[in-house]
């Protein structure tokens, strides 16, 4: 009797024991499946992604320098590599790094061949996700008009947090050391009565860009003060020149552009630049961003009516790194290249 007790105990003991270690088994998978994703915040809300991709295809140049400043560029395995901006050069040749395309047009069959853990998408292809998404798990960081500087600090502290609590120091680093040129900037400028006017040259055309438009940190994060000239706000694009003489032919026409969505930016005349007569005039050329034929805008800014404003007088007619601010933006090393040289001239 008291052996088939000692029996009983036994088979009871060994039971619980057996449920014990499949409880703490079942646990730790839970727990190591948890390990595997992270939740970010984008564009489209909260997106569970996989934790330290291995692999990751990249098509925004920002997110693209970002993750090579965090030190994780060797889970880049696809990037848009024709018309890579300079300061990304060494990407070209990286191995290890498949050339999916161009900002605009990439290659989905090559992009699906590389089997990517994440796809990050650029402004010029997040229309385009639900494609993506047939893929792999993919997200878009957008950046605002209205607080630039804002929305690039959260998307890059967003991105860090995929690859874990080191990334996310370094990003935080980086982040204040790009905060000391704002602020700088932003003192430089806070009593500054010299006006700024910032224009796109496309191919023989020149067209103002709004404050409010896609370089409005100019104005709103490092306080250069913009000229009294109304710029409708742009959807994205070139511009077409406003001729001599044709000065509210060209600009009615822009604004018609512009109501329609279309591709062009607001067209200026010399004579509409001349009259605001600007202290400082930023210059992005978009054809030599993207590699066409120059020649066109050569003669742009020699024309005697810019010449004649206090920025052609000054020397201060500046045409900026223009493939870096065309092409990109919004990550850790472009923002501060960008930011860098716009505020070379704050205070002046």
């Amino acid at each position: 009797m008291k052996k088939r007790k000692l029996f009983l105990a036994l088979i009871a003991l060994v039971s619980v024991l057996t449920l014990v270690a499949c409880s703490n088994g079942s646990g730790k998978n839970s727990s190591a499946t948890q390990e595997k994703t992270v939740t970010i915040k984008t564009s489209t809300g909260n997106n569970k992604v996989p934790k330290n991709p291995k692999k990751i295809v990249v098509l925004d140049y920002g997110v693209a320098d970002t993750i090579r400043a965090l030190g994780k560029e060797d889970s880049i395995v696809g990037l848009p590599i024709d018309r890579l901006p300079s300061y990304l050069s060494d990407f070209k040749n990286k191995k290890g790094i498949t050339n999916v395309g161009n900002l605009k047009e990439v290659n989905l069959e090559k992009i699906a061949e590389l089997e990517p853990d994440l796809i990050i998408l650029s402004n010029r292809t997040q229309d385009q996700m639900e494609e993506f998404k047939k893929i792999a798990p993919t997200v878009y960081f957008e950046t605002s008009s209205k607080d630039y500087w804002g929305s690039v600090k959260t998307n890059i502290q967003e991105l860090a947090k995929v690859f874990g609590d080191k990334a996310e120091e370094t990003a935080k680093t980086k982040l204040s050391e790009i905060d000391q040129i704002v602020k700088k900037a932003q003192e430089a400028n806070k009593d500054t009565q010299s006006t700024t006017l910032t224009v796109m040259l496309n191919e023989g055309n020149i067209a103002g860009v709004s404050p409010e438009g896609r370089f409005s940190f100019i104005y709103n994060s490092l306080g250069f003060k913009p000229t009294s000239l109304e710029i409708p706000n742009e959807t994205h694009g070139g511009g077409k020149q406003g001729k001599k003489g044709k000065d509210e032919k060209n600009e009615k026409k822009a604004s018609k552009e512009q109501k329609g969505g279309g591709y062009h930016l607001f067209s200026l005349s010399f004579e509409s630049v001349n009259q605001v007569n600007p202290d400082f005039i930023f210059v992005i050329d978009r054809t030599l961003a993207i590699g066409g034929d120059d020649t066109q805008n050569s003669d742009i800014l020699n024309n005697s009516l810019l010449q004649e404003t206090n920025a052609g007088k000054n020397g201060h007619i500046v045409t900026l790194t223009s493939d870096l601010w065309y092409l990109s933006g919004g990550g850790l090393e472009s923002t501060k290249l960008i930011f860098e040289e716009a505020s070379k001239y704050a205070g002046q």
